[in-house]
């Protein structure tokens, strides 16, 4: 007979949890209960890493949804156990809907059992059993005012910091030309870039528009300030817009509005960033800089494109972005390098022939989305043997360090616990893919995804969700008029799509000029 199934849910709210005994502490626990009580663990381990289950983003957005959902497909069998800490990692919302979600794990016939107490809770037990459920709801009060006066706590606490931050920094992040002295506890101007904001301003008040202004940049080789590999229009627009380079800092807080984090600015402080920019260069380039756009509601934009996050380009691999360049022209997708002078080639491809070749290929696209990657446990095995080896090179130098000690061993140690760490981070990225793409849940967003492309209007907002559950990305292949569908799951789907006809008596013209 075999065993019980069970699933370990590993939550916790910080970094520094992360980094400390949080993670080891709930994950030895759950291998500990599930050998003494004769219970399959399963190696999927559902984590909401730096999660906060104060305002239940764990339960809806989170792996702890995930974890539900796997139930209500039968993924996760009836009759399993899932095995968490305490009752605060599950939630710690309001009362009544803490209890609740306990209520509707233990519905779906999961047993959930609290590690630290040994406390086990089954539909039964909340039926029959009045104490627990009493015990389950005192708990649910406690880790709600416990969170609630953590929130209160921290936003006093960053009141008083706000009062004196004339004097002292609040904190050590700052614009991108800045950085923080930490002996003098003061912020202190990266030459170099000091140099950049300036030139962007003096060359806005030229007339040089963001666009060009960024292409410059590019042509020029200037070194970003972040992550991009290249300048963009959007990175020059906010350099313009931003306070910070004449001193002010506009700090925000956090409020919960509707289920969505909205930051709310508070009173601008001047004088907290040494200043960049001139107060009435920067007055002047606000009067002239007539792209702006109203401020956020706080309400998220529709979407406008049904691949955004998910185009690129097939000769650079580069995200390929929306473009409009007025009301007579259409929209199209264009290669981000492209657009800013940083490479490749400008290509604009219209994004309405992508929508309605999406849309007529609808059936086509999610009857060839393959159900599932044959060789996805082949390479669990081989990742899984490559940390057993590794872990057992790993205990063999421990025991020679212990025995003598020796600089060359501890340098191996070193780099084999960081081998480690990156193996099992696959192992995890591949446990992760598998369970997402398990294959009821699989057939299920394949099926809202074509019903979502065969209703009028296009609900580009749910589109772009399933489409980006589904895809890693979609390379529109422009050169060979083609969308080539890379799937999170394996393999690839390819399928032609039409072109305007503008650009076929292009095409046209440009093959006969050739034979002449």
């Amino acid at each position: 007979m075999s065993k019980p199934k069970a699933f370990s849910y590993l939550r916790f709210s910080t970094p520094e949890q992360h980094k400390g005994d949080s993670l080891r502490r709930q994950t030895e626990a759950a291998a500990e209960y599930a050998k003494a009580n004769g219970l399959d663990l399963d190696d999927r381990s559902f984590e909401d890493m730096g999660v906060s289950a104060f305002r239940g983003s764990n339960a809806e957005t989170g792996r702890l949804a995930e974890f539900i959902e796997a139930v209500e497909y039968g993924e996760v069998p009836k009759g399993s156990y899932l095995l968490i800490e305490s009752l605060d990692r599950l939630s710690r919302a309001k009362p009544r809907k803490a209890s609740r979600l306990l209520e509707r794990i233990c519905e779906e016939g999961i047993t959930v059992v609290t590690l630290t107490d040994g406390k086990v809770y089954d539909e039964q037990t909340l039926d029959d059993d009045h104490l627990a459920f009493f015990y389950v709801l005192l708990v649910a009060i406690r880790a709600n005012e416990e969170s609630e006066m953590k929130s209160q706590r921290l936003k006093a606490a960053w009141k008083a910091k706000r009062l004196n931050a004339s004097t002292r920094p609040l904190t050590s992040r700052c614009p991108a030309w800045l950085r923080l002295n930490k002996d003098e506890g003061k912020f202190e101007i990266i030459p170099n870039r000091a140099k950049i904001i300036k030139e962007i301003f003096h060359l806005t008040l030229k007339g040089v528009g963001q666009h060009k202004i960024a292409e410059t940049f590019n042509k020029r080789g200037e070194e970003t300030f972040g992550r991009s590999t290249f300048w963009h229009r959007s990175y020059i627009k906010k350099v313009i817009e931003n306070p910070a380079v004449i001193g002010t800092y506009t700090p925000h807080v956090m409020q919960h509005i509707d289920g969505n984090r909205i930051k709310i600015p508070q009173e601008p402080i001047a004088n907290y960033y040494p200043p960049i920019v001139d107060i009435e260069v920067f007055e002047r380039v606000q009067s002239t800089n007539t792209t702006r756009t109203p401020p956020s509601k706080g309400k998220r934009g529709a979407i406008q494109n049904v691949l955004a996050s998910l185009a690129k380009c097939p000769l650079c691999d580069s995200t390929m972005t929306r473009v409009n360049k007025g009301k007579a022209a259409k929209p199209s997708l264009v290669c981000t390098k492209a657009k800013v002078g940083a490479g490749c080639k400008y290509k604009g491809v219209r994004l309405d022939d992508i929508e309605d070749t999406l849309i007529t290929n609808a059936s086509f696209i999610t009857a060839s989305a393959p159900l599932g990657d044959d060789g996805l446990e082949k390479k669990l095995e081989e990742t899984e043997v490559q940390i057993s080896g590794i872990e057992d090179a790993i205990n063999n130098i421990v025991s020679s360090i212990k025995r003598s000690p020796s600089k060359r061993l501890s340098a191996e140690l070193m780099e084999l616990e960081e081998n480690l760490g990156e193996l099992k981070g696959e192992e995890r990225r591949l446990l992760d893919i598998a369970k997402d793409t398990a294959r009821p849940i699989l057939v299920k967003k394949l099926n809202e995804l074509e019903k979502c492309l065969s209703e009028e209007p296009l609900n580009r907002n749910l589109a772009n969700t399933l489409f980006r559950q589904l895809l890693n990305c979609v390379i529109v292949d422009w050169p060979n008029s083609q969308l080539m569908f890379d799937w999170k799951h394996g393999e690839e789907t390819r399928i032609l799509f039409k072109w305007p006809e503008e650009d076929i008596l292009h095409l046209q013209h440009k093959k006969i000029k050739n034979c002449e």
